[in-house]
Protein backbone atom coordinates (compact mmCIF):
# COMPACT_ATOMS: atom_id res chain seq x y z
CA UNK A 1 0.00 0.00 0.00
CA UNK A 2 3.10 2.43 0.47
CA UNK A 3 4.03 1.78 -2.28
CA UNK A 4 0.74 2.69 -4.22
CA UNK A 5 0.87 5.83 -2.32
CA UNK A 6 4.47 6.85 -3.42
CA UNK A 7 3.47 6.31 -6.84
CA UNK A 8 0.35 8.28 -7.02
CA UNK A 9 2.26 11.50 -4.75
CA UNK A 10 4.81 11.26 -7.02
CA UNK A 11 2.99 11.56 -10.35
CA UNK A 12 0.63 13.95 -8.64
CA UNK A 13 3.15 16.25 -8.11
CA UNK A 14 3.37 17.18 -12.37
CA UNK A 15 -0.04 19.19 -11.67
CA UNK A 16 1.72 21.89 -11.42
CA UNK A 17 3.76 21.56 -14.84
CA UNK A 18 1.93 23.26 -17.30
CA UNK A 19 0.78 20.70 -20.23
CA UNK A 20 -2.12 23.15 -21.34
CA UNK A 21 -5.39 21.10 -21.66
CA UNK A 22 -3.70 17.55 -22.33
CA UNK A 23 -3.57 14.30 -21.59
CA UNK A 24 -0.40 14.22 -19.15
CA UNK A 25 -2.46 17.45 -17.93
CA UNK A 26 -5.40 15.27 -16.96
CA UNK A 27 -3.87 12.33 -16.06
CA UNK A 28 -1.54 14.27 -13.26
CA UNK A 29 -5.12 16.05 -12.16
CA UNK A 30 -6.91 12.48 -11.96
CA UNK A 31 -3.77 11.16 -10.12
CA UNK A 32 -3.94 13.84 -7.25
CA UNK A 33 -7.25 13.70 -6.49
CA UNK A 34 -6.94 10.40 -6.19
CA UNK A 35 -4.31 10.61 -3.88
CA UNK A 36 -6.91 12.89 -1.99
CA UNK A 37 -9.26 10.95 -1.20
CA UNK A 38 -9.31 9.75 2.01
CA UNK A 39 -12.81 8.62 2.39
CA UNK A 40 -15.42 8.19 0.35
CA UNK A 41 -19.39 7.28 -0.03
CA UNK A 42 -20.95 6.01 -3.48
CA UNK A 43 -22.92 3.58 -5.26
CA UNK A 44 -20.46 1.25 -7.57
CA UNK A 45 -22.05 -0.03 -10.29
CA UNK A 46 -19.92 -3.16 -11.55
CA UNK A 47 -19.99 -5.47 -14.97
CA UNK A 48 -17.01 -7.66 -15.31
CA UNK A 49 -16.82 -10.74 -17.61
CA UNK A 50 -16.60 -13.62 -15.87
CA UNK A 51 -16.46 -16.78 -17.92
CA UNK A 52 -17.14 -15.44 -21.01
CA UNK A 53 -20.64 -13.60 -19.31
CA UNK A 54 -20.73 -10.07 -18.59
CA UNK A 55 -21.99 -9.58 -14.64
CA UNK A 56 -23.23 -6.98 -13.30
CA UNK A 57 -23.08 -5.70 -9.36
CA UNK A 58 -24.29 -2.89 -7.20
CA UNK A 59 -23.46 -1.76 -4.10
CA UNK A 60 -23.82 1.19 -2.08
CA UNK A 61 -19.82 1.88 -0.24
CA UNK A 62 -18.63 3.39 2.34
CA UNK A 63 -14.85 3.33 2.23
CA UNK A 64 -11.75 4.41 4.17
CA UNK A 65 -8.46 4.29 2.58
CA UNK A 66 -6.21 4.46 5.12
CA UNK A 67 -6.49 2.09 7.43
CA UNK A 68 -8.46 0.29 4.91
CA UNK A 69 -12.00 0.32 5.81
CA UNK A 70 -15.22 -0.79 4.03
CA UNK A 71 -18.83 -1.20 4.15
CA UNK A 72 -21.05 -2.59 1.86
CA UNK A 73 -24.60 -2.88 0.99
CA UNK A 74 -25.83 -5.20 -2.06
CA UNK A 75 -28.47 -3.63 -4.05
CA UNK A 76 -28.39 -6.31 -6.96
CA UNK A 77 -27.63 -9.47 -7.05
CA UNK A 78 -28.30 -10.57 -3.11
CA UNK A 79 -30.39 -7.37 -2.03
CA UNK A 80 -29.96 -6.33 1.36
CA UNK A 81 -26.36 -8.46 2.07
CA UNK A 82 -23.69 -6.70 3.60
CA UNK A 83 -20.19 -7.02 4.29
CA UNK A 84 -17.79 -5.20 6.82
CA UNK A 85 -13.84 -4.93 6.39
CA UNK A 86 -10.91 -3.18 8.75
CA UNK A 87 -7.90 -4.05 8.22
CA UNK A 88 -6.35 -5.40 10.81
CA UNK A 89 -9.93 -6.69 12.98
CA UNK A 90 -11.34 -10.44 12.76
CA UNK A 91 -7.93 -12.02 11.47
CA UNK A 92 -8.34 -9.57 8.46
CA UNK A 93 -11.79 -11.09 7.78
CA UNK A 94 -14.90 -10.39 6.07
CA UNK A 95 -18.14 -10.34 8.17
CA UNK A 96 -20.88 -10.99 5.73
CA UNK A 97 -24.31 -10.63 6.60
CA UNK A 98 -25.69 -12.79 3.33
CA UNK A 99 -29.47 -12.14 4.07
CA UNK A 100 -30.39 -15.66 2.77
CA UNK A 101 -29.79 -19.01 3.91
CA UNK A 102 -27.67 -20.01 5.74
CA UNK A 103 -29.32 -16.46 7.90
CA UNK A 104 -25.99 -16.14 9.86
CA UNK A 105 -23.01 -14.19 10.32
CA UNK A 106 -19.85 -15.04 8.04
CA UNK A 107 -15.87 -14.65 8.46
CA UNK A 108 -14.78 -15.23 4.87
CA UNK A 109 -11.33 -14.54 3.98
CA UNK A 110 -10.94 -11.66 0.97
CA UNK A 111 -9.10 -14.11 -1.19
CA UNK A 112 -11.52 -16.84 -0.79
CA UNK A 113 -13.26 -18.56 -3.47
CA UNK A 114 -16.77 -17.54 -1.96
CA UNK A 115 -16.08 -13.99 -1.85
CA UNK A 116 -14.18 -13.96 -5.03
CA UNK A 117 -17.20 -15.72 -7.11
CA UNK A 118 -18.10 -13.66 -10.06
CA UNK A 119 -15.46 -10.96 -8.93
CA UNK A 120 -12.83 -9.70 -10.38
CA UNK A 121 -10.76 -8.37 -7.47
CA UNK A 122 -10.73 -8.41 -3.64
CA UNK A 123 -12.04 -5.73 -1.31
CA UNK A 124 -8.44 -4.17 -1.19
CA UNK A 125 -8.59 -2.95 -4.77
CA UNK A 126 -12.53 -1.07 -3.61
CA UNK A 127 -12.24 2.73 -4.12
CA UNK A 128 -10.03 4.70 -6.73
CA UNK A 129 -6.50 4.07 -5.68
CA UNK A 130 -6.00 0.84 -7.41
CA UNK A 131 -6.67 2.17 -11.29
CA UNK A 132 -4.10 5.25 -9.73
CA UNK A 133 -1.72 2.75 -9.01
CA UNK A 134 -2.01 0.87 -12.47
CA UNK A 135 -0.96 4.03 -13.77
CA UNK A 136 1.02 5.64 -12.12
CA UNK A 137 3.38 2.46 -12.67
CA UNK A 138 3.34 2.47 -16.01
CA UNK A 139 4.66 6.28 -16.21
CA UNK A 140 7.10 5.04 -13.86
CA UNK A 141 8.37 2.18 -16.50
CA UNK A 142 6.95 3.05 -19.49
CA UNK A 143 6.79 7.04 -19.41
CA UNK A 144 7.76 7.99 -23.23
CA UNK A 145 5.25 4.63 -24.46
CA UNK A 146 2.34 5.47 -21.86
CA UNK A 147 2.60 9.31 -22.82
CA UNK A 148 2.31 7.87 -26.77
CA UNK A 149 -0.70 5.90 -26.11
CA UNK A 150 -2.27 8.49 -23.72
CA UNK A 151 -4.97 10.86 -25.12
CA UNK A 152 -7.30 13.33 -23.98
CA UNK A 153 -10.42 13.67 -26.45
CA UNK A 154 -12.13 16.43 -24.70
CA UNK A 155 -16.07 15.68 -23.13
CA UNK A 156 -18.25 12.96 -23.19
CA UNK A 157 -21.59 12.35 -22.22
CA UNK A 158 -22.22 10.02 -19.81
CA UNK A 159 -25.51 9.51 -18.81
CA UNK A 160 -26.89 13.42 -19.36
CA UNK A 161 -23.36 14.51 -17.37
CA UNK A 162 -20.54 16.10 -19.32
CA UNK A 163 -16.66 14.12 -18.40
CA UNK A 164 -13.37 14.81 -19.74
CA UNK A 165 -12.64 11.60 -21.04
CA UNK A 166 -8.95 10.00 -21.34
CA UNK A 167 -7.83 6.93 -23.18
CA UNK A 168 -4.99 5.10 -23.02
CA UNK A 169 -4.80 2.55 -26.35
CA UNK A 170 -2.51 0.40 -24.99
CA UNK A 171 -1.21 -0.93 -28.94
CA UNK A 172 1.43 -2.99 -27.62
CA UNK A 173 -0.51 -5.25 -25.76
CA UNK A 174 0.44 -8.66 -25.81
CA UNK A 175 1.66 -11.58 -23.37
CA UNK A 176 4.93 -12.92 -22.00
CA UNK A 177 5.59 -16.21 -19.67
CA UNK A 178 6.05 -15.28 -15.94
CA UNK A 179 8.02 -17.94 -13.98
CA UNK A 180 6.56 -18.82 -10.74
CA UNK A 181 8.20 -18.25 -7.80
CA UNK A 182 8.02 -20.02 -3.91
CA UNK A 183 5.12 -19.24 -1.86
CA UNK A 184 3.53 -16.64 -4.55
CA UNK A 185 -0.39 -16.59 -5.27
CA UNK A 186 -2.22 -15.56 -8.27
CA UNK A 187 -2.90 -12.83 -6.31
CA UNK A 188 0.65 -12.02 -5.10
CA UNK A 189 1.76 -12.12 -8.79
CA UNK A 190 -1.35 -9.87 -9.86
CA UNK A 191 -0.32 -6.83 -8.17
CA UNK A 192 3.60 -7.57 -8.47
CA UNK A 193 3.29 -7.50 -11.96
CA UNK A 194 0.35 -4.55 -12.12
CA UNK A 195 -2.14 -6.77 -13.66
CA UNK A 196 -5.70 -8.56 -12.66
CA UNK A 197 -5.09 -12.01 -11.42
CA UNK A 198 -8.45 -13.26 -12.81
CA UNK A 199 -6.94 -12.30 -16.07
CA UNK A 200 -4.16 -14.47 -15.08
CA UNK A 201 -6.41 -17.54 -14.18
CA UNK A 202 -8.37 -16.71 -17.66
CA UNK A 203 -5.25 -16.64 -19.53
CA UNK A 204 -4.03 -20.61 -17.63
CA UNK A 205 -7.05 -22.37 -17.96
CA UNK A 206 -5.49 -25.50 -16.18
CA UNK A 207 -5.01 -23.23 -13.05
CA UNK A 208 -8.28 -23.52 -10.31
CA UNK A 209 -7.44 -21.49 -8.02
CA UNK A 210 -3.95 -19.93 -6.65
CA UNK A 211 -3.29 -23.15 -4.71
CA UNK A 212 -2.55 -24.80 -8.00
CA UNK A 213 0.66 -22.24 -8.19
CA UNK A 214 4.24 -24.47 -8.13
CA UNK A 215 7.31 -22.47 -7.91
CA UNK A 216 8.82 -23.00 -11.00
CA UNK A 217 5.77 -22.61 -13.34
CA UNK A 218 5.43 -21.03 -16.31
CA UNK A 219 2.03 -18.79 -16.70
CA UNK A 220 0.88 -16.86 -19.54
CA UNK A 221 -0.01 -13.12 -18.46
CA UNK A 222 -0.78 -9.74 -20.29
CA UNK A 223 2.49 -7.67 -20.75
CA UNK A 224 0.21 -4.96 -19.06
CA UNK A 225 -3.33 -4.44 -17.54
CA UNK A 226 -5.61 -4.03 -19.98
CA UNK A 227 -5.60 -3.27 -24.12
CA UNK A 228 -7.34 -0.40 -23.44
CA UNK A 229 -8.51 2.00 -20.68
CA UNK A 230 -11.05 4.61 -20.93
CA UNK A 231 -11.64 7.35 -18.36
CA UNK A 232 -14.61 9.98 -17.58
CA UNK A 233 -13.26 12.42 -14.96
CA UNK A 234 -15.61 14.20 -13.30
CA UNK A 235 -14.73 18.16 -14.04
CA UNK A 236 -15.42 19.20 -10.74
CA UNK A 237 -12.94 16.84 -8.71
CA UNK A 238 -11.09 14.98 -12.13
CA UNK A 239 -11.78 11.79 -10.13
CA UNK A 240 -12.27 8.47 -12.72
CA UNK A 241 -15.94 8.42 -11.87
CA UNK A 242 -16.56 6.02 -15.08
CA UNK A 243 -13.85 3.53 -16.01
CA UNK A 244 -14.23 0.72 -19.08
CA UNK A 245 -11.42 -1.54 -19.41
CA UNK A 246 -10.91 -3.41 -22.39
CA UNK A 247 -8.62 -6.64 -23.40
CA UNK A 248 -8.36 -8.65 -26.36
CA UNK A 249 -11.63 -9.85 -26.60
CA UNK A 250 -13.70 -6.55 -26.36
CA UNK A 251 -14.87 -5.21 -22.76
CA UNK A 252 -13.60 -6.51 -19.75
CA UNK A 253 -15.05 -4.85 -17.00
CA UNK A 254 -16.80 -1.52 -16.73
CA UNK A 255 -16.85 0.40 -13.39
CA UNK A 256 -18.78 3.28 -12.25
CA UNK A 257 -18.88 5.19 -8.84
CA UNK A 258 -22.32 7.35 -8.64
CA UNK A 259 -23.69 9.58 -6.30
CA UNK A 260 -20.27 10.35 -4.84
CA UNK A 261 -19.32 11.73 -1.70
CA UNK A 262 -15.36 12.88 -1.45
CA UNK A 263 -13.96 13.16 2.34
CA UNK A 264 -17.50 12.34 4.56
CA UNK A 265 -16.58 12.47 8.24
CA UNK A 266 -17.74 8.43 9.22
CA UNK A 267 -18.26 7.98 12.39
CA UNK A 268 -16.24 5.16 14.21
CA UNK A 269 -19.63 3.44 14.91
CA UNK A 270 -20.25 3.13 11.15
CA UNK A 271 -17.51 0.56 10.41
CA UNK A 272 -18.56 -1.42 13.58
CA UNK A 273 -21.09 -4.46 13.27
CA UNK A 274 -23.43 -2.58 16.26
CA UNK A 275 -24.16 -0.01 13.92
CA UNK A 276 -27.67 0.93 14.14
CA UNK A 277 -28.20 0.88 10.33
CA UNK A 278 -26.73 -2.60 9.80
CA UNK A 279 -28.14 -6.20 10.39
CA UNK A 280 -24.96 -8.25 11.33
Amino acid sequence: MKRIVAFIVLFSCMGTMSFGQSGPNMISKMLDAINSVKTGKYILNKIERIDGKMYTTEMIVKYQSSPLKVYSYSINPDPGAEILFVKGNNNNNVLVHPNKFPYVNLNLSPFGSILRKNQHHTIYEMGFGYIGSILAHNILVKEKEFYTNLSFTGEVDWKGKKYYKLVVDNVNYGFEEYKVQSGETLYEIGMKLFINDYKILCLNKSLSNSDDLKPGQILKVPNTYARKIELYLDKNNYLPVVQVIYDENGLYAQYEFSSLIVNPDFSPEEFTAKYKDYKF
